[in-house]
């Protein structure tokens, strides 16, 4: 490690290099592990020392380390950050290691140096452009399956990483989440524990996946999630979460997955579906017929004036509905007709 003694310097050093240095400048190992992080000394500020060439050397009152032949044992070296961003930062160090630093000449190591970051930046941009061209592939890839229906693809911790069909305006329109770029804010209970469900469950699959040498991604798709609710103005809606690995391919890695979100919404119901209530369930056909268009507008009172009928009428028609399927709420209804209808 660069930095050995003392230690709370070092870590303020490295903290330095990682958050603050400027990038591509040569820094003084020696300099930095003395606490001095100053921009404007890529090597040592403190005088030369018998004569010997100036910068990379130690103050008369430094402790040194001394190899077991009693010759200094701290090599010369520099060091830089050549890039950062909000993830990682990417030191270069260079060790002359035939050199102390009270031998070595400073300009003929900053020139080796600073060649050395001239070809390694080129490098390293085109890396971390293919990187990003991948993920970019992968996020479409993830969403490739979705794109007919309003979904949305985010990260375990809420990240959005795109969205398709105006997922993210009907994700929104729901109420269930609240949005602060680039985060999610979850705000129905049921819908987050849903999430957290799929994402244990494809931990739990991917565990067990890999402990019987399987390198594929969890083929079990147990850990799916339909989560119904209803929006501010009443309608019925439905998500469905569906976890997939980050990597696009497999679970090898063993990363945390991406979770699509898909946006169901009510909409037009067939005619035909009412005919299947009354041969499936025993329905009346103004029962049937109240079912359905209870299901399409979820509201009861908006039911009542498109049917024309009085609300004690329909509290009985509701009461043997519910008698005859066997559920006890509307939102359950909700769910057993949209099934009949095939929209899952």
């Amino acid at each position: 490690m660069l930095f050995s003694e003392p230690v709370q310097r070092g870590d303020e050093a490295l903290k330095f290099l990682l958050t603050e240095a400027e990038l591509s400048y040569p820094y003084c190992k020696a300099t930095l592990r003395k606490g001095d992080f100053g921009r404007n000394r890529p090597v040592s500020h403190y005088p030369q020392k018998d004569g010997g060439p100036p910068g990379l050397t130690y103050p008369e009152n430094a402790s040194v380390s001394h190899g077991e032949d009693g010759g200094h044992a701290e090599s010369a070296g520099l060091i830089s950050p050549l890039s950062r961003d909000a993830k990682s930062t990417i030191l270069f160090g260079c060790l002359f290691k035939e050199h102390t630093t009270e031998t070595i000449d400073v300009e003929t190591a900053r020139k080796t140096f600073r060649t050395l970051t001239k070809v390694l930046k080129p490098g390293l941009d085109a890396f971390f452009q293919i990187e990003r061209h991948k993920a970019q592939m992968r996020i479409q890839d993830a969403l490739l399956s979705s794109i007919a229906s309003p979904s949305v693809l985010m990260t375990k911790d809420k990240v959005l990483l795109a969205h398709a069909a105006s997922g993210l305006e009907k994700l929104l329109a729901t109420g269930s989440v609240r949005f602060k770029a680039p985060r999610f804010e979850f705000r129905n209970k049921q819908l987050e524990a849903g999430l957290q469900h799929v994402v244990d469950t494809f931990a739990e699959n991917t565990h067990t996946a890999l402990q019987h040498g399987h390198t594929e991604a969890p083929a079990d798709r147990s850990g799916d999630q339909s989560v119904w609710f209803e929006d501010p103005k009443g309608q019925l809606k439905r998500i469905t979460i569906k976890a997939v690995p980050a990597t696009g391919t497999n679970g090898k890695s063993g990363r945390a997955p991406w979770l699509i979100l898909k946006i169901f919404e009510t909409s037009e119901l067939p005619e035909a579906l009412e005919t299947v209530l009354q041969e499936r369930f025993e329905l009346s056909y103004s029962e049937a017929h109240l079912a359905r268009h209870l299901t399409m507008s979820g509201s009861m009172n908006d039911t009542v004036q498109e049917l024309g009928i009085t609300k004690n009428t329909a509290k009985t028609h509701l009461r043997r509905i519910f008698d005859k399927t066997g559920v006890n709420t509307q939102l359950q209804l909700a769910k057993l007709v949209h099934g009949l209808s095939g929209l899952f």
